[in-house]
């Protein structure tokens, strides 16, 4: 390794550690994975983690556990339960390294465009903007996670055709933006919109030169990254028979059956909803659509910018929002992948910054201060504005609805839950238990085998407890007491949840 390589390597090291730094404090004001939460009660969160600590157990996704995301997604929160299995806390070290890597990378792309000491300042701004939104949820969306792989292709992409064009970028280059498109489609695949902008970008770029073998050598070399990505899951299912079933989940049931769930519709009342949808979701994250919005009216009318670079930022700009809005509706965390654009957007206010700052001789010495001062208020917006903090931050355990039943079942010897006719709540995490049942919670999925199953758990005994919210079969009262009831927070959608024990079940 050459002097020029360490020396870079170096920089990016000390990028990277401050960006832990931006991180670790950021989240753990607005994340409720962080310490300064009793728990994290989002039902998508609990539901990886529940499903990550079943992988640790030997169970296997789809085929033991029904959800209908994509695989890596369980596989990651299955390392988070290696560290911390009654708690989010190995999560909240999987945001923080996601984040530090999304920031790290926004560093890089705002350099190639010239910022300078300002590059800094933005860090801990882009981290304030972004995980303050109402996009942001309460922490370990999927989206939330995939933000340093796009960003890590947009950059790759805006990177090539400023400084390398107009050279083809290299099978390696091409390779590994496959694998990360990869990543992210074993995630959750309708957040690949990004993706299919950067292929279209190089395909065109190539064809309209005539270079034809370039065109489809560059999507070859893609797709390459993409089968080594695909192979280690085709091994794991393959080896533990449930190919089948990971086909049919992840790929029909997304498909045929989640998205039937939408409210169909004309073409031209579609679109009114995808508009509606997209303006919806930029009014309500205006924190940081503002800075994308910024973001590409500079990197598409900049006089610097090539046509390529133009094309490039819109095409996976709009192809990438298709992929959010297509519905005509969406949930909020949705859209949070499009801030991926953001650091586009600070581009322009760091190159106004620097200016001023090289205007004044003495502005130099004073820059680590200044950097200081700017995390400091970052820091304290973010725990003022952080939508999370007001709902649950400091919270002591024995106050929320999972921990006062999970004292109720630390008095049995090796319980089984069932977690009743709504999404995972987080009862499994606070007990520390393990599903036993395939359809351990209801998801959002029509499916009716998981209706029929739970209510066969029910009818025939097969856990210890169950945990409803109100809404269950009457033939429950026949083999199960109601033994305790909790309220639910403000921010859930229903007012109680009710602990049933199973009559045979002898006192602790």
């Amino acid at each position: 390794m050459n002097a020029s390589m360490t020396k870079r390597t170096a920089s990016i090291a000390r990028v990277f550690a401050y960006a832990m730094f931006i991180s670790a404090v950021t989240l753990f004001f607005c994340s409720k994975s962080s310490f300064g939460y009793p728990i994290n009660d989002w039902t998508d969160a609990n539901i990886y983690f529940t499903i990550g600590k079943g992988i640790t157990r030997g169970q296997v996704v789809y085929r033991d556990l029904y959800d209908h995301k994509g695989p890596l997604l369980y596989m990651l929160h299955a390392l988070c339960a290696l560290i911390s299995p009654m708690s989010f806390t190995g999560v909240y070290l999987l945001e923080i390294i996601c984040s530090a890597a999304f920031l790290t990378i926004a560093f890089q792309l705002m350099t190639i465009y010239g910022a300078k000491g300002s590059r800094y300042f933005a860090l801990p701004l882009i981290s304030f903007l972004i995980f303050t939104s109402t996009s942001f949820e309460q922490g370990d969306s999927a989206e939330e996670l995939c933000l340093c792989l796009l960003v890590f292709s947009l950059y790759d992409i805006l990177r090539h055709l400023k400084t390398e064009y107009p050279r083809r970028m290299s099978a390696k280059h091409l390779i590994i933006n496959g694998v990360v498109f990869g990543a992210v489609f074993w995630i959750k695949f309708t957040m690949v919109g990004l993706f299919a902008g950067f292929l279209l970008t190089l395909f065109l770029l190539h064809g309209a030169r005539r270079e034809w073998k370039h065109a489809f050598s560059s999507v070859g070399w893609f797709l390459l990254g993409f089968v080594i990505s695909t192979l280690p899951w085709l091994l794991y299912f393959g080896i533990n028979d449930a190919l089948l079933p990971w086909m049919k989940t992840y790929l029909y049931d997304n498909l045929f059956l989640y998205s039937s769930s939408e409210e169909s519709a004309g073409l031209v009342m579609r679109l009114g909803d995808i508009a509606k949808s997209a303006l919806s979701w930029g009014v309500s994250n205006l924190r940081y659509t503002l800075l994308i919005a910024i973001g590409l009216a500079f990197g598409i009318f900049h006089k610097s910018a090539s046509k390529w670079q133009r094309i490039s930022l819109l095409l996976m700009f709009l192809i990438g929002a298709l992929g959010v809005f297509i519905g005509g509706k969406s949930y909020p965390y949705y859209g949070l992948i499009l801030a991926a654009f953001v650091p586009l957007g600070m581009i322009p206010l760091c190159l106004l910054a620097d200016r001023f700052i090289q205007r004044l001789p003495k502005a130099q010495k004073f820059l680590p201060a200044l950097c200081c001062i700017c995390c400091a208020m970052c820091f304290a917006l973010s725990y003022q504005l952080s939508p999370n903090v007001k709902t649950s931050f400091g919270q002591d355990r024995s106050t929320t609805m999972q921990y006062q039943f999970a004292a109720i079942l630390s008095e049995y010897e090796n319980p089984t839950l069932l977690n009743y006719g709504f999404m995972d709540a987080g009862f499994y995490t606070a007990s520390g238990i393990t599903p036993d049942v395939k359809y351990f919670h209801q998801t959002n999925v029509p499916l009716e085998e998981m209706t029929q199953e739970q209510i066969r758990y029910i009818e025939g005994g097969v856990c210890d407890f169950i945990v409803t919210r109100g809404k269950q079969p009457e033939s429950i009262d026949n083999l199960y007491e109601l033994i305790a009831t909790a309220d639910a927070p403000d921010h859930f959608w229903y007012d109680h949840v009710y602990l049933y024990k199973l009559k045979t079940l002898a006192s602790p």
